[in-house]
This record gives C-alpha cells, sequence and structure tokens, in this order.
C-alpha cells in the first residue's frame, strides 16, 4: 500500500458519504465509498437476473473499475456505467443481501485496496477500517441515534429502512459492522456537518498541514 487511508465507517446515515467528501476536499485526497461497489454489483446482479446461489460463479469474469472524469468519479461494470444506478429503490433494498456474500466482499475488498497503491484515499463504509485497512493509523466511526438517522435518510429520498439495514449489516457472519479497534467515535446526533468535518481534521493533526 503506497498510499495513505483514512478509514470512516458507520451504520447508514451516520454521515460518512457527507463527511469523507468533505475531508477528501480538504486533503486534496480520493474520496472513495466501498458502498458505491456493493451497489454496483447489486445492479448488476438485478440486471442480469442473476440468483444469490450464483453470485459468486457470475463474479468471476466480471470487471469492476473506478474512473476519474471531468464530471466526477464514475463505476463501471464491465464497461458499463453504473453510477446513474446507485440509488435505484431496487438497487437499495437488494445491497445488503449481496454484501453478506463473502465472495462479493473478498471481490470489492481487492479493488478497494488495489486503489491504495496508486492513491491517498479518505474511504468510507462498514469494515473500512476493521478488515480493509486495518493497519492505517487514522480510523473514524461515526455514529448517530437511529431516530436522527432515519429521518437523514428520510430526507435523503431512501426508502430502505435504517433498522433492518443495521440488523443486517451488524448480524452477516462476513464483516459484521464493529467499532474498529483504535477508531475514534463521534456521536453526529447533534452535529451538523462542518462540526463533523472539523472534528475529524482536529483528530488528523499534523497529516493536514501536509494538504
Amino acid at each position: 500500500m503506497a498510499g495513505r487511508v483514512i478509514a470512516i465507517d458507520g451504520p447508514a446515515a451516520s454521515g460518512k458519504s457527507s463527511v469523507s467528501r468533505g475531508i477528501a476536499s480538504r486533503l486534496g485526497w480520493l474520496f472513495v465509498s466501498s458502498g458505491h461497489f456493493y451497489r454496483a454489483i447489486a445492479w448488476g446482479v438485478l440486471g442480469e437476473k442473476i440468483a444469490m446461489d450464483s453470485v459468486e460463479a457470475w463474479l468471476v469474469a466480471r470487471q469492476l473499475t473506478l474512473h476519474e472524469e471531468s464530471a466526477g468519479i464514475t463505476l463501471r461494470l464491465d464497461g458499463a456505467d453504473a453510477t446513474p444506478h446507485l440509488s435505484e429503490p431496487e438497487v437499495a433494498a437488494t445491497v445488503s443481501l449481496i454484501a453478506a456474500v463473502p465472495a462479493v466482499r473478498n471481490f470489492i475488498n481487492a479493488r478497494l485496496r488495489s486503489l491504495a497503491d496508486d492513491h491517498d484515499l479518505v474511504m468510507e463504509g462498514r469494515d473500512i477500517g476493521s478488515v480493509v485497512f486495518p493497519q492505517t493509523p487514522w480510523k473514524f466511526y461515526l455514529d448517530a441515534s437511529p431516530e436522527e438517522r432515519a429521518r437523514r435518510r428520510a430526507k435523503e429520498g431512501e426508502i430502505d429502512s435504517v433498522a433492518e439495514r443495521d440488523r443486517l449489516d451488524s448480524n452477516r457472519t462476513t464483516a459484521p459492522l464493529i467499532i474498529p479497534q483504535g477508531a475514534t467515535v463521534i456521536d453526529t446526533t447533534h452535529l451538523d456537518l462542518q462540526q463533523v468535518i472539523a472534528a475529524v481534521l482536529s483528530h488528523l493533526g499534523t497529516l493536514t498541514s501536509t494538504a
């Protein structure tokens, strides 16, 4: 791993994506959402009507790549741009089931780790500091009350249940959602975006002076 990695984990609607984007912008690093990779796979599985017990075999020939373009970052699955489809209701309803498949997690983790060969990363997800990059010294876990997270989810127009996502993410056998060892925990319930970004930057210390 040539690049540096800031790992930001937490449950759905805890603020991970917005905070990670803000930190990446401040540092000039690449923002990556591991959830987008899982949603891209979910989109592909749905589009090709792949049964859950056939997902592992289907993955063998798949190519999932991240591209930096003038209009932003895109994810391409076998050359097709998956980015516009990542928030579709069917994808949102399927992604936790897809993420529970060990072969999918292995497939995506390999691609996430390869990004650190060429980039400094701010990566958000549910197992970044615990599984994908456990060696990074910069680990954060964002959380908020279930009520606040449900409110945020509804405001974003997302229809998946926060409680159900929490249950699936925390109880799956492979890489369940946990607080990574050594992570700084930040409760975002009563903080706005800029306050959370400031809290993370304060913990990063001298790292921000090199940005």
